[in-house]
C-alpha cells in the first residue's frame, strides 16, 4: 500500500510539473502579399528613449539572431538598411484570482484492524485480526491560494526603410506574440515567446495560433 501511494504522489507531481513547464503563447501574423524574408534590416526599439538601455541592447541582440536565422542580413546603421525592424515589449501588473486546489488521498480499502472480546455461557474471549482491501484514492479535500496572472506581449514591425525619409511608412510585416503566466518579469518568458513568434517564420498570414514553447526557468 505504501508503494501505491508513492507511485500516486510522483504521478500527480508529474502531472503538474508538465502543466507548468511551458509557455503558451498566442501569435499572429501579417504581411503584404509581395514580402520576402530578405534583404538588408536593422533592429530599433519602437520607443526611442530605450534604444540606448541595457535590456532592449539584450532583447535586440535575439532579435537579429532570430532575423538573421530566417533570411536577413543585420546591419548595425539603419542608414545602410533596406528594411527596420522596430520592436517594442510590455508587461500589465497582474490580474489576481483565488485559485482551489484538490488534495488527493485515500477514500477507501486498504488494511483494516479489528478487535473485540466475544462472551459466552463458557465466559468470555478475545480475537484480534486483519482484513484488506485495494485501496481507492480520490479528492479528499482543497486547497485555496492566491494566484496573480501576468499578461506579457511582443510586437515586431518590419517598414520599408525608404520610406521612412518620404515621411511615410510602409509596413511590410507585422507580428504580434502574447502569453499569460505567473512570471512578472517579461525578461523571465522573452526568450520562449520570441520562440514562438518566429516558429515556422514568416507563418500562415492572417494566422492566429498558439504555440507552447518549454520553459527553461519554470513557470
Amino acid at each position: 500500500m505504501r508503494n501505491m501511494k508513492i507511485w500516486i504522489t510522483v504521478v500527480m507531481i508529474l502531472t503538474l510539473l508538465s502543466g507548468c513547464a511551458m509557455v503558451h503563447t498566442t501569435t499572429t501574423t501579417f504581411y503584404i502579399p509581395e514580402y520576402k524574408n530578405s534583404g538588408t534590416i536593422a533592429v530599433v526599439a519602437a520607443e526611442a528613449a530605450i534604444n540606448s538601455s541595457l535590456e532592449f541592447a539584450h532583447y535586440k541582440k535575439q532579435f537579429e539572431q532570430k532575423l538573421a536565422a530566417n533570411g536577413y542580413t543585420i546591419v548595425s546603421n539603419p542608414a545602410d538598411a533596406q528594411y527596420i525592424g522596430f520592436v517594442s515589449y510590455g508587461i500589465d501588473n497582474g490580474k489576481s484570482s483565488i485559485v482551489s486546489t484538490p488534495i488527493f488521498g485515500q477514500i477507501g480499502g486498504g488494511t483494516t484492524y479489528s478487535s473485540g472480546t466475544v462472551y459466552g455461557s463458557g465466559g468470555s474471549a478475545t480475537y484480534s485480526g486483519t482484513s484488506y482491501k485495494m485501496p481507492r484514492y480520490g479528492v479528499v479535500g482543497s486547497a485555496v491560494s492566491s494566484e496573480t496572472m501576468y499578461t506579457r506581449a511582443i510586437a515586431l514591425d518590419i517598414v520599408d526603410a525608404q520610406t521612412l525619409t518620404k515621411g511615410t511608412a510602409k509596413k511590410v510585416y507585422e507580428a504580434r506574440a502574447k502569453s499569460a503566466g505567473s512570471c512578472s518579469v517579461i525578461a523571465g518568458v522573452f526568450e520562449e515567446m520570441l520562440e514562438a513568434m518566429f516558429k515556422d517564420f514568416p507563418g500562415i498570414n492572417g494566422k492566429v495560433r498558439t504555440v507552447k514553447v518549454p520553459y527553461k526557468s519554470g513557470e
